[in-house]
């Protein structure tokens, strides 16, 4: 993994997606190029609830406002990292989603999801996804905003009901909620789902069997308890929330192209979920002041386009997140530094994304404003045209 936004990997490296979702995914660039397989088992025929209809709060229409919403929700998604250290590396699918369909598109075998979240007010969600090094196991974290309470635990019965395919099977948990288990050898794979007031939690971990039931009780604990500090939004009030809560939309340069679902402002935590090494970046930017963040991605053509832009409280704090993110940049996270001609002294780095594609990074500051600009899907690690022009231009933007 060689950069900071989990949001951007789907179009520039090769990923391993997990072998519950589809080869798309909701607002990102391109789609991840591993494939799951296809089901082998169609989902079972459902006839509705037998519970009593509910009187279901209808979603908002589809906007800007869902999107925010689900930037929201971010902040409350499990970081993987922090339940199981060794998965370190961003893996298909993750990011927000703002459709039943375009959520069981990437997260559920067809057939088995969306007419259930429709059924219950689904509002919005975000997912994160990551596994260890070598691929073996991977794990899944994903929260849904349902139209009320009542809504949510019959979502979460009905969506445990539905996965009952290809193998797996319902078995105990040491939360409240529904869990399914497939064996493999001495491997295990559990789906977990939990209601917590209007929100579901799913999750999909792998594993040793041995280890399996604790595992997935320690990370739906770690997911309820930030569900639990977490109000969703009045579905009124979804389509006036913030833009630019703030103040740094128009500080932040417009890339080329058009805009992915990840642009937008996110809060601290909401954006160590797009941050390449959470415990790393936690620790720098809140011993410095943050104080804002907003987000520009883009696609046009094979190129990709992303703009940061952070706020800290002085001018030392930002200088030593400057120095800092230069810092991990050249060791963890792998970059080459090289000298932009449009600005020498800017930290620049370029990554090797594999199959002949290029990706780079540089770095701009003044007073408590830091940005970055990054251009992939270059075939030439020195093709520094676009760079030239994007990074001045970004600059003079937070200094004028």
């Amino acid at each position: 993994m060689i950069r900071r936004w989990r949001a951007r990997t789907a179009g520039l490296l090769l990923l391993t997606a997990l072998a519950a979702c589809t080869s798309t995914v909701e607002g990102t660039a391109s789609p991840a190029t591993t494939a799951a397989p296809s089901p082998t088992t169609s989902a079972p025929t459902t006839t509705g609830p037998s519970e009593p209809p509910l009187e279901i709060t209808p979603p908002p229409a589809r906007g800007v406002g869902l999107l925010l919403e689900a930037h929201r929700i971010a902040s409350v998604t499990a970081l993987v990292q922090t339940s199981f250290p060794d998965r370190t590396e961003s893996c298909f699918p993750s990011g927000p989603s703002t459709s039943p369909d375009g959520l069981e598109a990437v997260y559920f075998t067809p057939g088995t999801a969306a007419d259930v979240l429709e059924r219950y007010g689904f509002v919005t969600a975000w997912g994160q996804c990551n596994r260890t090094v070598d691929g073996t196991y991977g794990t899944l974290t994903l929260a849904m905003e349902m139209s009320d309470p009542e809504a949510a635990v019959r979502a979460a019965e009905e969506l445990v009901e539905a996965q009952a395919i290809d193998g797996f099977e319902p078995v105990d948990v040491d939360v409240d909620g529904g869990a399914l288990l497939r064996l493999d050898g001495e491997d295990a794979t559990v789906q977990a789902f939990v209601s917590v007031g209007r929100m579901v939690a799913y999750v999909w971990h792998e594993s040793p069997a041995a280890t399996a039931g604790d595992d997935i009780a320690r990370v739906l604990t770690d997911q309820v308890t930030l569900l639990e500090g977490f109000t969703p939004t009045p579905q009124a009030d979804v389509p006036a929330l913030p833009t630019d809560p703030d103040g740094l939309q128009a500080m932040a340069l417009d890339p080329p192209g058009e805009f992915n679902d990840f642009s937008g402002p996110y809060d601290f935590e909401g954006y160590l979920r797009i941050a390449i090494d959470p415990a790393r970046e936690r620790e720098l930017l809140g011993a410095n002041g943050f104080s804002g963040f907003y987000a520009k991605q883009s696609d046009e053509g094979d190129r990709l386009y992303a703009v940061a832009l952070y706020r800290f409280g002085t001018v030392e704090q930002t200088n030593a997140v400057y120095d800092g993110f230069a810092q991990l940049e050249a060791t963890a996270f792998g970059g080459t530094p090289f000298v932009l001609p449009a600005i020498p002294e800017a930290p620049c780095f370029v990554f090797d994304a594999g199959g002949g594609s290029f990706y780079q990074r540089c770095y701009v500051g003044f007073r408590t404003h830091l940005a970055s600009v990054d251009v992939g899907g270059l075939t030439a690690p020195d093709d520094y045209a676009r760079m030239n022009e994007l990074l001045p231009a970004q600059r003079d933007r937070i200094d004028g």
